[in-house]
């Protein structure tokens, strides 16, 4: 039976069910349970449909499991494809580079590397001066680190704590 069967069966048996329970306190015999469960069992097909639904659930179950493994196969071959294309992306970065070629015309794309300007790196907080250090409502300051890579940027001398990576290149790959 499908899921739409069962649940029309299931809706019609149990407001059969309902009908003949008003039957049953209309007639005083509904303070005997046993009674009622005879009576609904033998006169209506709600057992039966509420094993169907019971069936579907396990069903359910099955199918739910099977789809979880499916989904998780299929994220872990899409982190596989994203890192094949992230190795890609570094190798085309290093044959542009090392041939030194900033921008690359091929008949179904261009490609162009783009100089990043230097990043922030931490070396130890506990070393880097009170000024770039804001109060938060919260207990603990937070690190202005725009401020820092900015004082970084400009100064000739380092900062105790931080310093700026050699920055990097970006590949950018336009389609025709």
């Amino acid at each position: 039976m499908t899921a739409p069967a069962i649940e029309h069966t299931m809706r019609r048996q149990t407001e059969a069910a309902k009908a003949l329970l008003v039957d049953l306190r209309n007639q005083g015999a509904d303070d005997d349970a046993e009674l009622v469960a005879d009576t609904i069992e033998g006169e209506t097909s709600l057992f039966e449909a509420v094993a169907e639904g019971v069936n579907e659930l396990d069903e359910c179950d099955i199918q739910e499991a099977g789809l979880k493994a499916k989904i998780a196969e299929l994220e872990g071959r899409l982190k596989s494809v994203g890192n094949r294309k992230d190795r890609i992306r570094a190798l085309i970065e290093q044959a542009m580079l090392t041939t030194d070629q900033l921008s690359m015309k091929l008949p179904t794309a261009t490609l162009s590397l783009t100089k990043r300007a230097a990043a922030l790196i931490v070396t130890d907080e506990a070393d880097i001066p009170a000024k770039y250090w804001v109060e938060q409502p919260r207990p603990a300051p937070k690190l202005d680190k725009k401020a820092l890579t900015a004082d970084l940027r400009e100064a000739k001398a380092a900062i105790p704590g931080a310093t700026l990576d050699n920055g990097s290149f970006s590949l950018t790959v336009r389609r025709k």
